[in-house]
C-alpha cells in the first residue's frame, strides 16, 4: 500500500469497454452481456468526464480509506445538505483509490460494485441504467441529485449503445446477448427465446413475451420489458450453453 502521485489517465470509451469486458471474464469466469457493460460504461463516463478527468485509472471515483491498495489525493466536491462543498488534499474526503493500469482499475471497479454495492448489481446484470442509479443512490454511492445523475447515465447509455460494438466476444461458453435496444437485436433475442418475431408485426412477439412474464401486454419494448428480456436471456444462457444466435 502506498500513496501514488495524482495524475490524469485519460482513456476512450472503447478502451474502457474492452477493459471492463476482460475484467468481467476474469472476475466472474463468464462472458459479459453487452448491456451490462454499457450500464457500467455510462456511469464511468459520468464520473470521469468521459475519461478526460479520470485519476489513476479509478473508473468510478471510488474513495480509499488507506487500508488496502494504493491511493492518491485530488481536489473534489460533494453535495452536502443541498450545497456543493469542495475538499482539498490532504482531506480524507478527497482520498481515492489509485491503480497503475486500466485493467487493474477496471477489475477493482467491478469487484467494488459486486461486493460493496451488491444491492445494485442485479441492475447491472439486467442492463437497466435507471434502476442501477437508483440503487446506487440508496446505498450512498453518490451525493448528487438522483434525477440529474439518472438522466445523464441514461443519455450516455443510449449514446454508447449506438456507437460501440454490437456484441461482446464469447469464449465458447454461451452466446452474447444481442443489442436488444435495436429492432434487429430485439427480434434476434425474442426468436432465440422461442418467441417468433414477424418482421411485418414484431410487436406480436413482444406481446407474447410480456404475457409470459406477467407484464402489461402492450407490445411496446420499454424499459421494464427490456429489463425482463435481459434477465430471461441471462437465465437461458446459463441453462442452455448452445443458445442460438
Amino acid at each position: 500500500m502506498a500513496r501514488l502521485q495524482d495524475q490524469l489517465t485519460p482513456v476512450t470509451p472503447p478502451q474502457v469497454f474492452g477493459a471492463l469486458s476482460g475484467a468481467w471474464q476474469k472476475a466472474f469466469n463468464e462472458t459479459p452481456h453487452r448491456t451490462s457493460l454499457l450500464v457500467l460504461l455510462a456511469q464511468w463516463a459520468l464520473e470521469t468526464g468521459r475519461g478526460h478527468s479520470m485519476h489513476c485509472y479509478n473508473l468510478g471515483n471510488v474513495k480509499s480509506h488507506q487500508k488496502s491498495g494504493d491511493w492518491c489525493f485530488f481536489r473534489c466536491n460533494e453535495i452536502i445538505n443541498g450545497k456543493e462543498v469542495w475538499f482539498e488534499p490532504d482531506n480524507a474526503a478527497c482520498c481515492f483509490r489509485a491503480f497503475g493500469t486500466l485493467d487493474d482499475g477496471a477489475l477493482d471497479y467491478l469487484n467494488t460494485l459486486h461486493d460493496r454495492f451488491k444491492p445494485a448489481w442485479p441492475a447491472v446484470v439486467a442492463g437497466d441504467p435507471q434502476a442501477f442509479v437508483h440503487l446506487l443512490k440508496i446505498n450512498r454511492y453518490f451525493t448528487a441529485d438522483e434525477a440529474q445523475y439518472t438522466n445523464s447515465v441514461i443519455s450516455l447509455f443510449n449514446e454508447f449503445s449506438r456507437t460501440l460494438p454490437l456484441t461482446v466476444s464469447t469464449s465458447g461458453s454461451g452466446a452474447a446477448m444481442p443489442d436488444i435496444y435495436s429492432p434487429a437485436g430485439l427480434s434476434q433475442a425474442l426468436v432465440a427465446l422461442g418467441f417468433v418475431a414477424d418482421p411485418n408485426n414484431s410487436n406480436l412477439a413482444v406481446r407474447a413475451f410480456q404475457a409470459s412474464q406477467g407484464l402489461v401486454t402492450d407490445g411496446i419494448a420499454g424499459r421494464i420489458t427490456l429489463s425482463a428480456l435481459a434477465k430471461a436471456w441471462i437465465e437461458a444462457s446459463a441453462n442452455v450453453k448452445n443458445l442460438s444466435q
